[in-house]
């Protein structure tokens, strides 16, 4: 808890600093939180929520299609290596590339295309911790498995589910993380609102405070979900198996 403290201090200091030193290109914090008083709280509060919406559905659609990936894995061999390079290239293609795939696709105005460049750049961080954990199981209960001799859908539900879940949880913390980066910046091609919108919207208008107020909005917002939620629920699984 000191730790946060120490950094709230020492970026505050930073920020007044640098604020007196380019006055012109920098606000201050004072003029920072004015700005959210001067567009009202509904505004706030709907762009948050379209954020967090974009966020948790596009990482919703990558967990999901992690699950299956996983399962259809254990029916093919090939099409396990077939996973293992198409992990590779995902991690590949720029999230720039999906950004206006998806909006030439959909259009400008589609909540589409956020949410699925939010899943296209989660999907890789989940995909890589479901294949290991899901190897490594295997691996470790071969002998169990070799013995009970489960159905494919058995060994998924009664092996796979449970036994990664603590490496899921970990992935899902970095992947919630990254999707509510990667909407933003989806947001800020599209028009179709939340903080990535408004932050260009501010910065195309020349209104320095605002594009501070939305970035902070977003900063605060990101660590009150990793510590406060994810963190918890993290210590919270890992907590059942040890």
């Amino acid at each position: 808890m000191r730790g946060w403290l120490y950094l709230f201090l020492f970026a505050s200091a930073l920020w007044v600093l640098l604020s007196n030193i380019y006055p012109s290109l920098i606000p201050t914090p004072a003029e920072t939180l004015a700005f959210y008083s001067k567009v009202g709280l509904w505004l706030v509060l709907h762009s948050v929520l379209l954020t967090l919406y974009h966020s948790f559905s596009g990482f919703l659609v990558a967990f999901t299609l992690t699950g299956l990936s996983i399962l259809l894995s254990l029916y093919s061999n090939e099409f396990r290596e077939f996973l293992n390079s198409l992990n590779v290239l995902l991690q590949s293609v720029s999230v720039l590339v999906w950004t206006i795939v998806f909006i030439m696709l959909f259009g400008v105005t589609s909540s589409i295309a956020t949410v699925l460049v939010t899943a296209m750049a989660s999907l890789p961080a989940l995909l890589s911790a479901g294949i290991s954990a899901s190897e490594k199981l295997i691996t470790r209960y071969r002998p169990l498995i070799a013995l009970l001799k489960p159905s494919r859908l058995e060994l998924y539900r009664h092996f796979i589910v449970p036994g990664t879940l603590p490496e899921m949880v970990s992935a899902s913390r970095v992947a919630l993380g990254i999707a509510l980066r990667i909407s933003v910046v989806a947001e800020a091609f599209g028009s179709a609102g939340g903080i990535g919108y408004q932050l260009v919207y501010s910065y195309d208008l020349g209104i320095k405070a605002g594009v501070f107020a939305w970035a902070l909005l977003l900063v605060v917002l990101m660590i009150v979900i990793d510590q406060l939620i994810l963190r918890r629920l993290e210590v919270w699984v890992r907590s059942w198996y040890w």
